[in-house]
């Protein structure tokens, strides 16, 4: 039908979902090989049990009328706005002050993404008749397809850099041409779990701020970092003079294990905001109302549990909050049950069982990566090489010498009705199979956010059919 969009990686990720994700075709491996399950190793979302405090009050405030009797417009529900309003503004030590107005909510990151890239393209226009965005790769393909589809150029730029798989920052800045209008960081890097470091982040900021160019921020899985403190690019961009210069985008479907829930935000300047809301009303003009609550309690009890490991000033939960009541109270009379949720969602907020459930959760998540992480590097997958240091993230970016010169697409297929693994190689994540097939090993992301059973398991059976294909 000629619906394919422009951008290469995205087809082939759609090409191997066609088949791999296939519910007839898992039917069918599911009757060629009875008793073996199907091991997902390429998800990219945690599946380990979310969090029993976040669901149980998602289904107390469903109860409550504040999300029966209207729709919530296409910014998204007031309490999940300002809920990621007050965080980012804590978080960000005072460096920014933001309101609902920054907050759009969305159904999940991918519509956040999508809705970005529209809306950066119509301001890029003004400057440009065919606008560029620069895309560092290898990186997850919905950038890249948001982007194309919109009606950017995009600008796919490897890098030459030892030790990294991304290009450097200022790899990124020579390769961008006059007409470049955006530039896409991912943190941590999907799928190869890197990230900028704050110096190099500030180059990158004082670089667009000069350049005009909106920098386009992706962090749904920040927030499992294991060690140190992730850089925080709104901070680093209000101090640079650049804030209204950044769009950030979220989401809790993958650090959760929600993705049904389909909970995303995009924090931008409140103009773009209000022209992406329009652009919005289309497609939807509603937000998932009972995201809202998640939202509220996620973004709350993330900052205490971040004041208890040290990651953020111990009174910063307390400034949240007031912060929180502060940005709502302009509403309580004309939102109904608005008093209700927040009384519930303090409740459990005010209890030091609920935030130790969630320090706990998240630390047993870091715990469960870490021993992933170990059996990878111990051999288990024996025929992987080349997996980068781990970094905190759920994805890591594998070589197997053992399967070089093998079609991409067509060994990912076999490894899923022959093995029941499913995988995603390197061509969905930049360029396409002809570039990587150039560059010698056969390359493909594996995600280790799983019980570790179920890794040892995949690392294993990959590990067998590595060997029976390469024979």
């Amino acid at each position: 039908m000629g619906t394919s969009i422009p951008f290469a990686p995205w087809n082939f990720m759609l090409d191997v979902d066609g088949v791999n994700y296939a519910l007839p075709e898992q039917a069918a491996y599911a009757r060629r090989h009875p008793g073996s399950e199907i091991l997902n190793l390429s998800s990219g979302i945690n599946a380990l049990r979310p969090p029993d405090v976040l669901v149980d009050t998602v289904v107390t405030c469903a109860r409550d009328p504040l999300f029966w009797h209207d729709y919530d417009g296409p910014e998204g529900h007031l309490v999940g706005r300002a809920a990621v309003a007050a965080y980012e503004t804590v978080r960000g030590g005072g460096t920014m002050a933001l309101g609902p107005s920054h907050v759009l909510v969305t159904a999940g990151a991918s519509a956040a993404l999508a809705l970005a890239a529209r809306g950066l393209h119509e301001l890029a226009r003004v400057r440009a008749a065919r606008p560029v965005a620069l895309l560092p790769m290898p990186t997850f393909p919905l950038a890249g397809a948001a982007l194309a589809d919109a009606g950017f150029t995009v600008e796919e730029v490897a890098g030459d850099a030892p030790g990294s798989r991304v290009p450097t920052v200022a790899e990124l800045i020579a390769a961008a041409p006059p007409e470049t209008s955006v530039v896409y960081v991912n943190t941590f890097n999907n799928p190869t779990g890197e990230r900028y470091e704050d110096a190099a982040l500030r180059i990158l900021v004082r670089w667009a701020r000069d350049h005009e160019v909106h920098i386009l921020h992706d962090t749904v899985s920040s927030d499992v970092c294991a060690s140190g403190e992730l850089p925080l690019l709104p901070a680093i961009a209000a101090a640079e003079g650049y804030a209204a210069g950044l769009i950030t985008v979220s989401s809790l479907s993958k650090v959760r294990a929600v993705p049904g829930f389909r909970i995303g935000w995009l924090v931008a300047d409140p103009s773009l905001v209000g022209e992406l809301a329009r652009l919005n009303e289309l497609g939807a003009p509603s937000s998932p109302g009972i995201a809202a609550p998640a939202l509220l309690l996620d973004r709350m009890t993330t900052l205490a549990v971040d004041a208890a490991e040290g990651r953020c000033p111990a009174d910063a939960p307390r400034h949240a909050q007031e912060l929180l009541a502060a940005l709502l109270e302009p509403y309580r009379t004309v939102t109904p049950g608005l008093e209700e949720v927040t009384a519930a969602v303090a409740g459990a907020l005010g209890s030091e069982e609920t935030v130790e459930r969630l320090r706990s959760w998240r630390a047993e998540l870091r715990s469960t990566l870490a021993e992933n992480v170990a059996l990878l590097a111990e051999g288990v997958g024996g025929q992987l090489t080349e997996a980068p240091a781990w970094r905190g993230d759920f994805n890591t970016f594998v070589g197997i010498p053992a399967l070089a010169g093998r079609n991409h697409l067509d060994l990912c297929h076999r490894l899923f009705r022959e093995f029941g693994l499913q995988t995603l190689p390197a061509p969905a994540f930049g360029r396409d199979e002809p570039w990587w097939a150039r560059r010698g090993t056969y390359r493909t992301r594996l995600s280790f956010a799983l019980p570790t059973s179920r890794w040892a398991a995949g690392l294993r059976r990959l590990d067998r059919a590595v060997k029976e294909l390469s024979r």
